[in-house]
């Protein structure tokens, strides 16, 4: 299968990311519709569900097994020179049970803040895609959107571990669990910023594409 041009692998994308945006817009929708109601309504006895990241106080020693399985160890196993394995952090996601509505309002325009970036970012790629399908990439515009969604990578990264850190901090003030203390401070993902240097890298190779595309033009 070509990969650009009709019926090539940046059709299937585009149709893809085409229901995913469809996917998105009714996310949108449906949220604003749960906030105008919850604005009206009594406190709902809902759970809500934030991702957070911890350490443990009392991390288990462990041992990795066939089939993605894990043994814990005992104190005889620690004696051994291979039993050097530890969790002492976790990503994950903190339900809170019968959140009140000011919790509730806030992730749900979290939420809504969420899926416009995404959508952003979505129609950024759709716009590239449409320009392969039509067999003429080296167009000015898709320098400038390639940026974007290097730039788009980069500072959602900053946004998410800044979301995090305020759910760690929220669940830091409201929940205690023994032998878990969530983290205090932003956990940056410094992979995921390379991938948005890469595309920004990616988006000046374009832009000069499109530069030495448009002088051969003036050429002939």
């Amino acid at each position: 299968m070509k990969a650009i041009g009709r019926f090539s692998i940046a059709s299937v994308l585009s149709v893809v990311l085409g229901f995913f945006r469809f996917a998105i817009a009714m996310g949108m929708v449906a949220t604003a519709i749960g906030l105008a109601v919850l604005a009206f309504a009594p406190a709902p006895r809902v759970t809500v569900t934030v991702p957070v990241s911890f350490r443990l106080d009392n991390s288990s020693p462990i041992r990795g097994q066939t089939g993605f399985g894990f043994n814990f160890l005992t104190e005889t196993d620690l004696a051994r020179e291979e039993a050097k394995s530890r969790v002492d952090h976790v990503g994950g996601a903190l339900r809170i049970p019968d959140a009140s509505k000011r919790v509730i309002a806030l992730n749900a325009l979290v939420l809504m803040a969420i899926l416009a970036f995404t959508a952003f970012v979505v129609d950024q790629l759709r716009a590239v895609l449409r320009t392969l399908i039509h067999g003429n990439p080296f167009v000015p515009d898709n320098a400038r959107r390639i940026q974007r969604i290097g730039l788009a990578v980069i500072v959602g990264e900053i946004a998410r571990a800044a979301l995090v850190f305020v759910e760690n901090y929220y669940a830091m003030t409201h929940v205690a669990i023994a032998g878990l203390t969530f983290d205090d401070w932003p956990r940056l993902s410094f992979t995921t910023i390379g991938y948005g240097l890469i595309i920004l890298i990616i988006a000046e190779v374009f832009r000069t594409g499109t530069r030495l595309d448009e002088e051969q033009s003036l050429t002939i």
